[in-house]
């Protein structure tokens, strides 16, 4: 097993980390747990340089370094003292459609189901297509990392090989990344703090009498480990607009695409008691956003909806609960699900999620820069829409994941178009 060595340490799981361990031993053989993205880089790209700036962040995250053993007393989580996995170079260059064999590969990848006890539970790659075009790929099992976790990696990763690459004598020093342990001591005073308590109350009280959960699906059946994802954009004119409306209303961007996102979903199947998840942070101090971690959390959002309600009313009104739940977001939806009883028939509070991903990615790789795309966010139960909020003047990509037994990708097209 890699970190079974002497020097590897073992610690207790932290409740992000528990959530993902429970939902990967209940979930079928073939749910997908992967994050995947694709970086491109326009530009060359020196791969030793690449390779020693990855071995200085796998020195640096202990979340590179993970896997996870059941020895019977509960699962613990291994840090290896060193990384023994691969990082691998792939020259696609001569190939007649370096593109298509990149994403193959990659789709191979992240479509793999990895073993939490002896698996690589993080990955990452170097892909050269051409002499100026290089695709970084990075892939984590959601249990390793979240998307914010991932975000600092990359980051930090930028840093470092811009330095190297640049011939500075030292790589960066003021890295700010934490190690595990610091997320184990802020997990435990949360826990002990009078925010827990709390934050429980305020949840149990909001959703003592909880709606049945919406779908755009007309039936419900487990995934069995399919991906189905469609992709739609909204022009760029159009975001600058909604960026025009959210200044007038004194909003931001992401409370008016989850508003008008509920609004959509509202004229799409008339409930008028609507809860929806929402993926937030979970990491409610600078402590916490300095670890690479699997942290995230999924909160609902409970609004009431009626044909005649005004969209800036209803968009003031997501930013009032958006505030509200960001206050309470560190309780776990696992733990709520466990106090409302509904682990018995395991009811959900929501199957349908709508996640905007900010864009804060703005780095560069020597002076060259770089455009993620998410390749995967893993199984979803019923529906996820994902909108990635690019801050930069691009069209506004916007992902249906899916249930492909519950979906399908022309239902999700119609969805889409009239979305949009």
């Amino acid at each position: 097993m890699q970190g079974s060595g002497p020097l590897s340490s073992s610690a207790p799981l932290t409740s992000g980390q528990m959530a993902m361990w429970l939902g990967a031993k209940f979930a079928s053989p073939d749910t997908n747990f992967n994050l995947a993205e694709a970086i491109d880089i326009d530009g060359p790209i020196d791969p030793a340089i690449f390779l020693a700036a990855m071995r200085r962040i796998t020195e640096e995250v202990e979340a590179t370094r993970l896997n996870f053993v059941d020895a019977g007393q509960g699962p613990r989580q291994v840090v290896a003292s060193s990384f023994e996995g691969e990082i691998p170079y792939l020259d696609l260059s001569a190939e007649a459609d370096p593109a298509a064999r990149a994403e193959r590969w990659m789709r191979a990848d992240f479509e793999r189901n990895i073993d939490l006890a002896h698996g690589q539970l993080w990955l990452s790659a170097l892909i050269r297509l051409a002499p100026g075009r290089h695709i970084w790929y990075h892939r984590s099992h959601h249990i390793v990392l979240d998307g914010f976790g991932g975000g600092l990696i990359a980051r930090r990763f930028a840093d470092i090989y811009s330095a190297m690459a640049e011939g500075a004598a030292e790589v960066p020093e003021a890295s700010r990344l934490a190690p595990l342990s610091q997320l184990a001591e802020e997990d435990r005073a949360y826990r002990e703090s009078g925010r827990f308590p709390r934050d429980r109350q305020y949840w149990t009280e909001r959703f003592a009498d909880a709606p049945d959960p919406l779908s755009l699906a007309s039936q419900r059946s487990v995934n069995i480990g399919g991906l189905l994802r469609q992709t739609v954009h909204l022009p760029a004119a159009s975001v600058q607009a909604l960026q025009q409306i959210a200044q007038e209303l004194g909003t931001t961007l992401p409370q008016i695409l989850i508003a008008t996102t509920a609004a959509y979903l509202y004229r799409a199947t008339g409930i008028e008691d609507m809860a929806i998840g929402i993926p937030v942070t979970a990491r409610h101090n600078d402590r916490m956003r300095r670890v690479p971690a699997m942290v995230a959390n999924a909160v609902p959002l409970r609004l009431a909806m009626r044909a005649d309600l005004p969209i800036p009313e209803l968009i003031r009104e997501v930013g009032r609960q958006m505030r509200q739940v960001l206050r309470h977001q560190s309780y776990r939806y696992e733990h709520l699900r466990s106090d409302l009883n509904m682990l018995v028939n395991n009811r959900q509070l929501f199957t349908t999620v709508v996640n905007v991903e900010p864009f804060d990615y703005d780095f560069r790789f020597a002076g060259h820069a770089a455009r993620p795309r998410n390749l995967s966010n893993g199984t979803a139960e019923d529906l996820g829409i994902f909108l990635y909020e690019r801050g930069n003047g691009q069209d506004l990509q916007i992902d249906f994941d899916a249930n492909p037994a519950v979906h399908t990708a022309q239902g999700l097209a119609d969805h889409q178009r009239r979305l949009i």
